[in-house]
């Protein structure tokens, strides 16, 4: 085996890479507890279960990558070689998924002949590789587009929290005020009601301008208060009985995303189509049907409140229609941009794992450069749809496009 493996790097130039197989192997024939901790942190191949789904054999991320404690010894062993954990996905009908631990020093294209050697006819390549050592944790330092990212982020908390002051600074100008009010006016009872309201506004400070009280309405303890307020609107402008409609229709979104996502990684995927006899399961598999019932409750809110705008105005105008679009896509799209900017920059920092993408993040290369302005305009679900970035903002698209669609009919 030894030499079937040398072999294979023979033709390589990396012959560190070569070495430190060596030392590997030798170490595991001799039963030294560092390269058994390597060897074993290998997805074994053949496991039980592979009838039913069982494709993905990850092996143990966290065994490779960090060092062995013995807990008789109370200590930690060292290990004279440096190691990456690659995740090696095979071409169909399988898609088998397999976890390699291997030394830091091989290169994508050395553990592809590697793979050739132990596992003949495999026609891997370098490609089919995804390694701990790649982008970004192989490299120094955050990328151009994270750090704008973070400036992005820096500048919108900077505006939360000083808005929060201003707004905590005028809350306890306003409360010194009334009590100065209320000692100076105590033992008289002449004043009314309108002439101490107008004498509290003449008490309010000069500095209090429209562009500080604009400030503090980015204050995040009026965001908090107003979202965890409990007060009930019982006029007939509210629709109470929409906010149950919109619980129970999320959860039923997030039970189906939570199951369908995991789909992708489960061992037992083949068991599904033994559940989808299950009645119950029923409220999994149609899960997709659940934002059907948002679109509705959009549809009719949004009908209610432009026919009352309508009645107001006494007429339907090319002017209401305008300015109802741009105000919908000021509300909207700079939320979406940030999130984009954030998927596109940062999630490939967000975590590490077997299967997370380290190299990329959560969006393709289609994405980051070519189709990224299909999510301004909301037409990602026509042009290239498996490149929109941000995939679970289709229903944004789509929601765009009826009101727009209406709004002309």
């Amino acid at each position: 085996m030894l030499e079937r493996i040398s072999s294979s790097f023979s033709s390589n130039t990396t012959n560190v890479c070569e070495q430190d197989f060596e030392i590997i192997l030798q170490g595991v024939l001799k039963h030294d507890m560092w390269a058994m901790k390597i060897f074993d942190a290998w997805g074994k191949p053949l496991p039980s279960g592979i009838l039913s789904g069982h494709v993905h054999w990850m092996g143990n991320y966290d065994e490779c990558l960090q060092q062995m404690y013995l807990p008789t010894n109370k200590s930690f062993i060292s290990q004279p070689i440096n190691t990456q954990y690659c995740t090696l996905l095979s071409k169909p009908p399988l898609s088998i998924t397999l976890g390699l631990c291997v030394p830091s020093s091989c290169n994508q294209k050395s553990i592809a002949s590697l793979i050739e050697i132990l596992f003949k006819n495999s026609s891997i390549t370098e490609n089919d590789l995804t390694c701990s050592n790649d982008p970004p944790y192989g490299q120094q330092g955050l990328a151009r587009g994270a750090i704008i990212t973070c400036i992005v982020l820096s500048l919108l908390i900077l505006i939360v929290l000083s808005g929060t002051i201003v707004d905590i600074i005028l809350s306890l100008q306003h409360q010194l005020i009334d009590s100065n009010i209320t000692s100076n006016i105590n033992g008289y009872n002449h004043f009314s009601d309108t002439e101490i309201s107008e004498f509290k506004l003449i008490q309010v400070p000069q500095n209090s301008t429209s562009r500080i009280i604009f400030l503090a309405e980015f204050s995040a303890i009026r965001t908090l208060r107003r979202i965890s307020t409990m007060k009930i609107k019982n006029n007939d402008d509210s629709f109470l009985f929409i906010n149950g409609i919109r619980v129970l229709s999320l959860c039923w979104v997030i039970i189906g995303h939570s199951i369908a996502f995991g789909l992708s990684y489960t061992n037992n995927i083949v068991d599904v189509i033994v559940w989808t006899r299950n009645i119950a399961f029923q409220l999994i598999i149609n899960a997709t049907l659940s934002v059907d019932t948002f679109f509705v409750l959009s549809g009719f809110l949004t009908a209610v409140l432009f026919v009352r705008q309508i009645q107001k105005e006494k007429k339907l105008s090319f002017r209401l229609l305008i300015l109802y679009y741009i105000h919908r896509y000021i509300r909207l799209t700079p939320v979406l941009l940030l999130m984009i900017l954030v998927s596109i920059n940062l999630t490939l920092y967000f975590g590490q794992g077997p299967v997370y993408p380290t190299q990329k993040g959560f969006e393709s290369d289609d994405c980051r450069y070519v189709h990224w302005w299909t999510s301004i305009l909301y037409i990602g679900n026509f042009i290239n749809s498996h490149e929109m970035c941000l995939g679970i903002t289709w229903y944004l698209h789509n929601d765009m496009q009826f009101h727009l669609y209406l709004g002309e009919n």
